[in-house]
């Protein structure tokens, strides 16, 4: 009676694994990226359009950081003789930053406490 053996099996290697990254680098891309869009977020100036329907332009209202810069807002405008045009513009412009201030610092302190979290954790021994 013969017995037949097969050759040993060899380690099927997963091709994916050469373009896959590792769980410890996926973080470190999520959190370095968060931190990159936060605080891009946070010092692009913003822009409102005018109610002008005439002409298409865009009204700077400055950044997160420096808030709304009124007189700026005002030279845009042409000096508006009414200070409600100019008290509604400045109004839309801190309703628009109000909009944009949470999901920027929350990207940018997420990737900041990410990143802190990568550098004091020691990665396991493999």
């Amino acid at each position: 009676m013969s017995v037949q053996t097969s050759p040993p099996a060899q380690p099927t290697v997963d091709p994916l694994a050469k373009v896959t990254l590792r769980p410890r680098t996926f973080a470190a891309v999520l959190a370095v990226a968060g931190l990159l869009v936060g605080l891009v977020l946070v010092l692009l100036p913003l822009r409102v359009s005018t109610l002008d329907t005439t002409k298409t332009t865009k009204l700077s209202c400055g950044n997160i950081l420096g808030g709304v810069e009124t007189p700026q807002v005002a030279a845009a405008l042409g000096k508006p003789t009414d200070e409600i045009v100019l008290a509604e513009y400045v109004h839309m412009c801190e309703d628009s930053m109000n909009a944009r201030t949470y999901p920027a610092w929350g990207l940018f302190f997420g990737g900041m406490i990410g990143c802190v979290w990568l550098a004091a954790v020691r990665r396991p021994k493999v």
